[in-house]
């Protein structure tokens, strides 16, 4: 029988949640979050599963506890009062000579399902010879188990450079390792199932962030059914740029996906701009993605242009996503992208830049598959797609991020420019569009305050 943690997210990751009477390690390094996770074990256990709890500390006051607790809103105290927990502060010598007295009668008060004990690491300071601590440690699990308690261990871990398993990881039913580690930009927690003894689970780190309300694992966006089952595999949206549309016969293929890459200067975002726009002219909702500007920034410098519309802020068509920093991971941006389509019935979407994806993921393979799974989302949803690609030639970045995504999406568009006796002279061409016909070679594209336009190469095919 599967007995759920309370933590939004971490459940999916076990397929419904721990195995009832089991017992679980959770290690990590300080700041990682374990103390908050175990605490979050018991109190959603009380509040939702109605599973009363207690909670042993050898280190912290009860004081501190609650303190902390109520940073989340978990009244600790009010739960004592109603006896539905005891939180116990006491040392791991009394744990270990009175471990069924000492806990029968708590458990039998107040007919306890669940455990925190916080920490497993203060073992160490009481036993010293190490088959001795291993039999203590296996004797408390299997008592704890007896008295029909699901409990959940802290193991303080100082880093993860050796692979060598610790003992207690062979003596629980599952393990846990909460990570914080540091990337270029911020420091990130990650959450792993490195065990779990008698059921199958989802292995990877995945991210997790603190909430008002307690901690939340963010998983992969999940591949979702589509919203209508009729697919128009000919049907074509306008790009708003007409000498484009001329070139790709008609437009983009509807649910299609496009990549817009070039260097800085080519009109890529103007491009991004005119699609989004010209959808607003036919009721089509869309939504711009900015991960390096400010919405008002972008509402701005979208004003300076005359093929703008009149369009006046905020729009109940045009949906804007900035602060990307304020997201924990991609993971958690991809699902807030994800929330807004579905909630807003948006059909046409622009990232723009992709570039800072590579930024926010440390892990290449996990980068591919969430920007897969993102793309066949928006493919379900019925959104036609364009990421748009800056690319310098000094930046190692772009080559990588592009190759990730060349396998991915449909189509690619290439922007260059180049300056001749002080004057810029601006290029596209269509590198690829799969699944339909398009005229080849490169064409003459300019921007003026009228917008971007495209002239086709002639002799083009």
């Amino acid at each position: 029988m599967l007995l759920r943690s309370g933590i939004k997210g971490f459940d999916e990751l076990l397929y419904g949640g721990l195995i009832k009477n089991s017992a679980i390690l959770v290690e990590g390094v300080p700041g990682a979050g374990k103390t908050t996770f175990g605490l979050e074990f018991i109190y959603k256990g009380i509040k939702e599963m109605h599973e009363p709890g207690i909670v042993i500390t050898f280190e912290e006051l009860p004081e501190q506890l609650y303190r902390d607790a109520a940073n989340f809103g978990w009244d600790l105290r009010q739960l004592e009062e109603q006896n539905l927990l005891r939180v116990i502060c006491t040392s791991p010598e009394l744990i270990f000579n009175n471990t069924r007295d000492f806990l029968v009668s708590i458990v039998k008060e107040i007919s306890a399902k669940r455990l925190l004990l916080d920490s497993i690491t203060q073992f160490n300071m009481e036993i010293s010879n190490p088959s001795e601590l291993r039999r203590s440690v296996y004797s408390l699990c299997s008592g704890l188990k007896r008295m029909g308690l699901t409990s959940i261990f802290i193991k303080e871990v100082e880093d993860y450079k050796s692979n060598k398993a610790c003992f207690e990881e062979y003596l629980v039913d599952t393990v846990i390792r909460l990570y914080f580690e540091e990337t270029s930009h911020f420091r990130k927690r990650y959450i792993e199932i490195l065990k779990s003894r008698g059921q199958d689970f989802i292995s990877g780190k995945y991210p997790f962030k603190f909430t008002p309300n307690g901690l939340e694992v963010i998983g992969f966006p999940e591949i979702i059914e589509p919203l209508d089952q009729c697919l128009l595999p000919e049907e074509k949206l306008s790009s708003g740029i007409d000498g484009l549309d001329n070139i790709l016969g008609g437009g983009f293929l509807k649910r299609s996906s496009i990549m817009i890459e070039g260097a800085s200067g080519t009109g890529k975002s103007v491009m991004g701009i005119h699609y989004l726009l010209e959808g607003i002219k036919n009721n089509e909702k869309g939504l711009l993605l900015v991960t390096e500007e400010s919405a008002s920034s972008v509402r701005q410098y979208i004003d300076s242009f005359a093929f703008n519309g009149g369009i006046v802020w905020p729009h109940e068509d045009f949906f804007i996503m900035d602060r990307l920093y304020d997201s924990t991971s991609l993971e958690d941006l991809i699902n807030k992208m994800i929330t807004m389509i579905k909630t807003h019935s948006i059909q046409r979407v622009v990232i723009d830049f992709v570039n800072t994806f590579l930024e926010i993921s440390d892990n290449m393979l996990v980068l591919k598959t969430i920007l897969r799974n993102l793309l066949n989302n928006l493919f379900m949803l019925g959104c036609t797609t364009i990421l748009i690609l800056n690319e310098e030639q000094s930046d190692n970045h772009s080559s990588v991020i592009k190759n990730i995504i060349q396998p991915l999406v449909r189509g690619e568009i290439h922007l260059s420019s180049t300056v001749k006796k002080g004057k810029r002279y601006r290029s596209l061409e269509v590198s690829k569009m799969k699944g339909q016909k398009y005229i080849t070679g490169t064409h003459l594209a300019e921007i003026t305050s009228s917008g971007m336009a495209v002239y086709q190469r002639l002799g083009g095919v």
